[in-house]
């Protein structure tokens, strides 16, 4: 969007922005009367600093640009990690909301701090009160879960990035052999399963494998724990989405964010 200057953005770039936009317009050219193209989100995930103005009218802009080639075109577009109504009712008028709908990704496993807790029950009790409260019940929009997980922390190898390491662990993670790779020879190249600690790195301390072995979600919940995770969130989503999209399809290590894994 422009220049961070850690507290605001200082200048705006606007080729950027129009680049977004020239983007939406090629690919919906391309794929807009693809028969497999049913919605299009034009901006994953855009951070909670944007200039909200300046996002919303970017939001209206890519939209036209949809509709002018399919009006039939789902436009999604993500909420910006700020799940408000206040925020969000006034991007399209009340009269103009045909083929909309908002997203939003409720997970769990990035609650830090306070909302870290001992029992399923209480993650499940958590979750339907973020997805009911008056900030979100009064979204005029559908809304759909465009993604989400069963994990409750941030074990799973590499969900934060190549070798790199964000959010604080909520519980001590396991730790597996990692994966071989599927590729045949000569492309499916092992690595050193010998080495203490792999690199490059991001920040410290990194998730990398050591001595062959890969971080996994941490064994605090049980499988009848997960069970019940899965159960509520279905009901909540049941009760508020009108679609839900789980993150990711199929995974090599931490199956508590396989969809493959997780229906099985």
């Amino acid at each position: 969007m422009g220049h961070w200057d850690g507290e605001k953005y200082d200048t705006i770039n606007w080729d950027n922005i129009n680049l977004g936009l020239k983007t939406v317009q090629g690919l919906m050219e391309k794929y807009g009367h693809h028969p497999a193209v049913y919605a299009f989100e034009p901006m994953n995930e855009p951070w909670w600093t944007n200039d909200l103005d300046i996002l919303k009218q970017w939001y209206r802009d890519a939209r036209e640009i949809v509709r002018s080639v399919n009006p039939k075109t789902i436009f999604v577009f993500h909420e910006s990690f700020r799940r408000d109504a206040a925020l969000w009712n006034d991007l399209f008028p009340d009269d103009d909301m045909e083929n909309v709908v908002l997203d939003t990704h409720p997970y769990m496993a990035f609650w830090t701090g306070d909302l870290v807790f001992e029992t399923a029950e209480e993650y499940c009790a958590e979750y339907k009160a973020q997805l009911t409260d008056e900030k979100t019940s009064k979204i005029k929009y559908p809304m759909w879960a465009g993604e989400w997980s069963l994990g409750t922390d941030v074990c799973t190898f590499w969900l934060n990035g190549f070798n790199d390491y964000r959010d604080p662990y909520s519980y001590p993670c396991s730790w597996v052999k990692c994966p071989k790779s599927y590729m045949p020879e000569p492309y499916g190249v092992d690595f050193d399963r010998s080495a203490a600690k792999l690199g490059p790195f991001g920040v410290s301390p990194a998730q990398t494998p050591e001595y062959g072995m890969c971080n996994a979600d941490s064994d605090h919940f049980g499988y009848e724990d997960v069970q019940k995770l899965a159960n509520c969130h279905l009901e909540v989503f049941n009760e508020t989405m009108q679609a839900q999209f789980m993150w990711t399809f199929r995974t090599e290590v931490g199956h508590r964010w396989s969809y493959a894994e997780s229906y099985d």
